[in-house]
């Protein structure tokens, strides 16, 4: 934790009086005259019935839905000017927005929504929209769990800060308790799902600080502390630039705290500080900072990427020397590609004496700069120059760009650079990026609403057929789906040329005996037929099930893009239990619990199928590890481990398979995510062209107990992991974080793997002993992965044919483990895999065919290996006879054997041939086969 106004490691800012939002013209008083600490129980409601009046867009006037698990008279839209708010740039609407946001209804104030105490829910959500305006707001306006605020997108909403403010900023996510040792509403690696879009957020005319009952803050547009399926889009910071009569306190955006998560398409115009960003992993793309004095300030971090940035006349673009979290963190990684630094005197500045960062920098124009990297107060690690910089490819930390497997710190330019497959590039050469379409053009009688046609949305009965009927007669028309739950006991087939709309993030959930046998899965929403060519679009949906659902494929995802990036989805999640009326909560399925048939939730949650491509951008797919709902998470707290602790709802649900990804490309990943699924989290299986920006994974928190055999079936997916070379009673056999199998052309920038438990304990972290091993590579070649973080694995990639792994110990940076580039398979390796090996060998290696008609063929293996030879032709029963092997040992390197063999033709099928270190001699007796 920080402060807000001074950077001061353990000084959380929560001395103030607000435990809650001001919601009445008395409680704003007692706030701005700081005599007492606000309540909210006591205001009286608004009685404002204008449900549609102040709208003029499709988003205010269309059918809205509901929250159908909702008490009775739950309003689930809210328009702000509904409870009150005027938006005349003179009127104080602090109180009407508040209401707005916190009541539970217009007409009923005295009960509000999951705050304080509540923790999380998944049924009491709601969207609040802002008309076109200029909206005055002198102390925090708060945004509940579940809550989108939405400004008109053709005419943004300014949300201005008055001169009397007094608060920690002008939106509120996560309100601090009042003298609670930095406690807060909300657990911030819990906070799911939430969305801000479509504002201006003006800054210009508030003080240069406010105190509240002893607490100071600076002047701060949003305090956004996240997890999850959450996002900021489409919104401009306006803040006071420096001048003559001195500098700017103020700040765009401060996130000291958090697991996110993404954001894109922001501006910043002055300030101290555009962005205070402190969170585990996140993913920002498409933001412009001009005439800050700082673009990017980073608190601390595992790992951050940061796409598209552009920094213009600024004296710093990111300053990493700031430390943060709970625990002195600094800035463990950033990758920044495809930017932009003009006239910024010093791009990125470092902490004296450390900690340093693991740094990538792809793609990077720097114009007018005294240095690119540099310690503060010290030396130039990259000098800058007058005249413009442009690089490829240049890194810091440790890097593995060797088939050897040796790796170790290095600073400099990069070599091997990455060569970017052309379908993955846009234009100018950059990764591309496809911004969500929010379809500001289209009025509301230009959408198929689906309720207007007889499907309900409250949960019940079975829509598949009638959705399916209305998206086959609707291609090309946006179909919009209101808040609420489709259920669905049938695969719900959406056409080429479909246009889905959610809001609020709208479920599809599929329950029944159709998806409840693991033997025979059956897809639940599948995406066009395979060979399709075209257009997708699905934005702002929630894919879920109601089980037990041990065979529901959530999504099978067959289209190919016509056009790039056509093919699309954006803000749409899958969620696999831990919901109300899902089946598949504490009651049911408890941590260690013994009815695993009945948790038995899922047998994948995406696949992306050989023929297709895709644009994903904020996509999460999660098995749930707590129940959201239970009051019993308000009893959880803030932990040093990188979870929540004292959590008293765990659950223990069971899906087979995160995401698989056979797609030829191209395909890119924005901002993803996949958790505690039982085999793996991502799998690329005879995949190519594939980007991610930032993924982030956990392995279950039950296992071992069951481990990643159990308990679905494999074998019904290509490439299923089998965990043979695990023993017994070992954390070898759990859920691989990435396997790339057969695959090639594939960019991370950015990953964060986490295995956090054994068994639901947390002892294993400080050994790194949860998980043998979370990555694992066979056959696959043109891999680059960059700014790779781990957490709880010995082996933190796991090359199946001979490379020795990259190990956790070697590459310990605080908390978590950090390789800044791993190339390892970056120029070859496409002939080396199988199954098996560990540190102390190769295992099992599959020996190519093409070693019969190379002209002098070489295989190698790590001892103790076994090589198996691929089937081959001879005349006639043949002996081979092996020479004596050749052993050369160098100390602090890799001890090679290299055996050649001699074939003549004929047929035959070679028994392995296992080598020792100590076996001089080997020879087998070859029958041919009849």
């Amino acid at each position: 934790m920080v402060n807000n106004d001074a950077n001061v490691h353990k000084a959380a800012p929560d001395k103030g009086s607000m435990d809650g939002p001001v919601i009445d013209r008395a409680g704003l008083k007692s706030v701005l005259d700081h005599k007492h600490p606000v309540q909210t129980a006591s205001a009286s409601p608004h009685h404002d019935k204008r449900q549609t009046a102040n709208c003029n867009s499709w988003i205010c006037s269309i059918a809205h839905g509901s929250m159908p698990l909702a008490p009775s008279g739950y309003q689930f839209f809210r328009n702000v000017k509904d409870f009150g708010a005027k938006g005349d740039g003179t009127t104080d609407d602090t109180a009407a927005i508040n209401r707005a946001a916190s009541a539970f209804s217009s007409t009923n104030s005295s009960i509000g929504r999951c705050g304080k105490e509540c923790a999380s829910t998944s049924y009491l959500g709601a969207i609040v929209y802002f008309p076109p305006g200029t909206y005055i707001v002198s102390t925090p306006i708060i945004q509940y769990f579940f809550t989108q605020f939405i400004g008109d997108p053709n005419s943004k909403p300014v949300i201005k800060g008055s001169a009397n403010f007094t608060g920690i900023a002008l939106i509120d996510t996560d309100v601090y308790i009042p003298n609670g040792n930095g406690a807060q509403w909300y657990i911030n690696q819990n906070q799911f799902l939430r969305q801000i879009r479509n504002f201006k957020i003006d800054l210009t005319a508030m003080p240069r600080s406010n105190t509240d009952n002893g607490q100071t803050y600076v002047p701060t547009g949003i305090h956004w502390q996240v997890a999850q399926a959450t996002s900021l889009q489409n919104i401009d910071f306006v803040m006071p630039v420096s001048d003559s009569t001195g500098s700017t306190t103020a700040v765009g955006i401060f996130m000291e705290n958090g697991s996110g998560g993404f954001l894109s398409d922001l501006t910043f115009f002055g300030g101290n500080i555009g962005f205070r960003a402190g969170t585990q992993q996140y993913t920002a793309r498409g933001l412009t900072f001009t005439s800050c004095l700082t673009a990017i300030s980073m608190i601390w971090d595992w790992g951050f990427t940061w796409k598209d940035i552009y920094v213009f006349s600024t004296y710093v673009a990111i300053d990493c020397t700031s430390v943060g979290g709970t625990t002195s963190q600094g800035t463990g990684s950033i990758s920044v590609l495809d930017s932009h630094f003009n006239y910024v005197p010093y791009p990125i500045t470092l902490r004296s004496g450390g900690p340093y960062p693991n740094i990538l920098l792809d793609n990077l124009l720097v114009e007018n700069s005294a240095s690119v990297v540099l310690i503060s107060g010290g030396a130039t690690i990259f000098p800058g120059s007058s005249s413009p910089i442009y690089f490829t490819s240049w890194a810091m930390g440790n890097q593995y760009t060797s088939i050897s497997g040796k790796g170790g710190p290095a600073t400099g330019f990069v070599n091997p650079a990455p060569v970017k497959p052309p379908s993955l590039l846009d234009g100018s050469g950059r990764i591309f990026t496809r911004s969500r379409p929010q379809y500001a053009n289209v009025a509301a009688g230009g959408f198929v609403v689906v309720t207007a046609h007889g499907i309900a949305n409250d949960g019940t009965g079975d829509q598949t057929a009638a959705i399916n009927s209305l998206l086959a007669s609707s291609v090309g028309t946006p179909v919009f789906f209101p808040a609420g739950i489709y259920q669905v006991q049938g695969t719900v087939n959406v056409p080429l040329g479909s246009i889905i709309v959610g809001h609020h993030w709208s479920q599809i959930r599929g329950t029944g005996t159709y998806f409840g046998d693991a033997n025979n899965p059956k897809v639940m929403v599948k995406v066009g037929n395979k060979g399709d060519s075209g257009v997708i679009e699905i934005s702002d949906m929630l894919f879920t099930v109601k089980g037990p659902t041990a065979g529901a494929i959530l999504m099978e995802w067959n289209v190919h893009e016509s056009s790039q990036g056509s093919a699309a989805m954006w803000d749409s999640h899958f969620r696999v239990g831990g919901a109300a009326d899902s089946n598949l909560q504490l009651a049911n399925c408890p941590r260690d619990t013994a009815n695993t048939a009945s948790c038995m939730a899922a047998t994948m949650l995406l696949h992306v199928t050989s023929q297709a491509s895709g644009y994903f951008e904020n996509v999460w797919a999660w098995v749930a590890d707590h129940d959201l709902d239970n009051p019993l998470n308000a009893q959880t707290t803030e932990s040093n481990s990188g979870v929540p602790l004292g959590v008293q709802t765990s659950l223990n649900i069971y899906a087979a398979r995160g995401i698989l990804i056979e797609s030829q490309g191209p395909c890119w990943f924005y901002g993803s995510a996949s958790e505690h699924a039982v085999m793996y989290q991502y799998q690329l299986y005879n995949a190519q062209n594939i980007f991610f920006g930032h993924m982030q994974t956990e392995t279950p928190y039950f296992q071992s107990t069951p481990d990643g055999n159990h308990p679905f079936p494999t074998g019904q997916f290509p490439d299923d992991p089998q965990f043979g070379d695990c023993q017994p009673g070992s954390s070898c056999a759990k859920a691989w974080a990435l396997r790339v199998i057969n695959s090639k052309n594939i960019l991370i920038y950015s990953a964060g793997f986490y295995s956090f438990f054994q068994n639901w304990d947390q002892s294993c972290i400080p050994g790194q002993s949860c998980q043998t091993a979370l990555i694992e590579t066979s056959y696959s070649q043109s891999i680059w992965i960059y700014n790779l973080f781990t957490i709880g694995a010995s082996e933190m990639v796991t090359p199946r044919g001979g490379i020795p792994p990259t190990l956790g110990a070697d590459n310990q940076a605080g908390f978590t483990t950090e390789v800044a580039a791993w190339l390892v398979l970056a120029t070859g390796g496409g002939d080396l895999g199988g199954d098996g090996g560990s540190q102390d060998g190769s295992g099992i290696v599959y020996i190519d065919p093409t070693i019969f008609v190379q002209p002098s063929p070489t295989v190698e293996c790590w001892p103790p290996c076994t090589l198996v030879f691929p089937p081959s032709t001879m005349p006639s029963v043949s002996t081979i006879k092996l020479p004596p092997l050749k052993t050369t040992i160098t100390v602090n390197s890799i001890t090679t054997i290299t055996t050649t063999i001699v074939v003549p033709d004929g047929k035959f099928k070679p028994h392995p041939l296992n080598y020792s270190a100590h076996k001089t001699q080997k020879s087998t007796r070859l029958t041919p086969e009849q």
